[in-house]
């Protein structure tokens, strides 16, 4: 067999083991969220960033969540065409929302793609400004496999994240709770793929 075929061959290999391995990951996130929903009486949400979930492994934790309180609109600075919630486009580091104005606000994997520190910061602010509770999650930018690209290690390289527009500042566990108050709790030791924090006023 040719060498291209193989290198092929591999690299669909290894982004169906990602795929298998980000839906069993985001099952999980959604049914830590749908505890927390329960325990804190969740009935009206707020979806900051969104996807039409065209990917077996896309909307999972919005569509858990869906389905247990009233989603009041997804949110996005792109335009997102196919949600089944109402969409509407904003910037989540300034909502258009009145303070508390929802049960919850959920941010699956958007802190990585706001910005530098200071607008993750002011992202995670604006979460606890408009919602009673909040959700935050985002990919442990230690994990071997970087999530948005499939890649394996090369994430660890500051120059070729600086080359990727996939995002803006992947974190660590230690730089993501830096951005929490301390309230906050997070789920995810250092090497876990996925840090969810949960934050109830």
């Amino acid at each position: 067999m040719p060498r291209t075929s193989l290198k092929l061959m591999a690299k669909r290999m290894m982004r169906r083991a990602v795929l298998a391995f980000s839906v069993r990951n985001r099952t999980r996130k959604a049914a830590l969220i749908a505890r927390f929903m329960d325990e804190h009486a969740v009935r009206s949400v707020i979806f900051v960033g969104c996807s039409p979930g065209r990917n077996p492994n896309e909307a999972i934790v919005e569509s858990a969540v869906a389905r247990q309180a009233r989603v009041l609109a997804a949110c996005d600075v792109i335009a997102c065409r196919g949600l089944p919630w109402p969409f509407l486009q904003a910037d989540g580091r300034q909502l258009p929302f009145a303070p508390a104005a929802v049960d919850m606000v959920l941010a699956n994997a958007v802190v990585e793609h706001v910005g530098d520190r200071d607008d993750q910061r002011r992202f995670v602010a604006e979460q606890g400004r408009v919602g009673r509770t909040w959700v935050i999650t985002t990919p442990n930018r230690w994990f071997p496999v970087e999530s948005h690209t499939s890649a394996l290690f090369a994430h660890w390289s500051a120059r070729w994240r600086a080359g990727r527009p996939e995002f803006t500042r992947l974190l660590s566990r230690r730089e993501f709770r830096e951005l929490l108050p301390p309230e906050a709790v997070v789920l995810g030791r250092p090497w876990s793929a996925t840090f969810v924090a949960f934050y109830a006023g």
